[in-house]
């Protein structure tokens, strides 16, 4: 089976006040699939604070040789939340087939974005790309989530596919770029990835930018640094030498 599959959405909240009188918060939607143009028009009630979008596939995962496309734009002073129903589920590959998803993101000003999926499950002899880029202004807010699970243990699938390669990038005005990431685990002939994750069953990576989640960036700083200073105590407590009760 094989497809390419090339979707278009736009979120946005008209905030004017004769807009929210007249029709309260609006969100506009689109997709196009298979050369079907898909449009939406639809108003939500006035108290509406974010637009989610849930990114459905056929059979809930990547067929080999699949290639998704998605572009989204946030409109100024809005907030969208992408996430999935379930684990994107990426089979077995064919041929040596690569299934592909590449996300293009827009952040207006005073907007906030959160990707937040359910994580990537890779078949045994999978092949998987995915590229993610985010373009945003100053005062843009934005979260990723972008993680990976080992495999179905069950079936004693634990790092068993070929290729996941994961790019993220952030881009500011005139291309400026901010961040810049790549993963990349690929079965090789030093070693398979299972022997290099040994016991890890999970790789996962989150970004937060932005003013409107500032509280989140320190809280998390605050975590981490308790985390931290707990680990090094019970170090030191366990370098540190006993002395002998006479």
């Amino acid at each position: 089976m094989e497809s390419t599959t090339p979707y278009k959405m736009e979120a946005g909240v008209e905030v004017s006040p004769e807009s929210e009188r007249e029709h309260g918060k609006q969100w506009k939607g689109g997709g196009r699939e298979g050369g079907r143009e898909i449009n939406s028009n639809e108003v939500g009630p006035s108290e509406t604070d974010a637009v989610w979008i849930y990114s459905l596939t056929y059979g809930g995962g990547v067929v080999s040789g699949d290639c998704i496309s998605c572009e989204l734009t946030v409109g100024e002073g809005c907030t969208t939340v992408l996430t999935t129903q379930a684990s994107t589920k990426v089979y077995k590959s064919i041929g040596s087939k690569c299934s592909e998803q590449v996300l293009e993101a827009r952040i207006g000003s005073d907007a906030l974005l959160a990707v937040i999926p359910d994580p990537v499950t890779c078949f045994s002899t999978a092949r998987y790309s995915q590229k993610q880029v985010f373009k945003v202004v100053s005062d843009s807010s934005l979260v990723i989530v972008d993680w990976i699970t080992s495999g179905r243990h069950e079936r004693g699938e634990k790092w068993d596919f070929e290729l996941y390669e994961s790019t993220n990038h952030i881009f500011l005005e005139d291309d400026e770029p901010l961040f810049l990431d790549k993963v990349l685990l690929e079965r090789g002939s030093v070693g398979s990835v299972t022997e290099r994750m040994q016991d890890y069953q999970v790789i996962a990576m989150v970004v937060l930018l932005g003013p409107k989640i500032k509280h989140v960036q320190n809280q998390v700083q605050e975590d981490v640094k308790r985390i931290m200073s707990e680990q090094l105590h019970v170090i030191h407590l366990q370098l540190s030498p006993s002395v002998p009760d006479w």
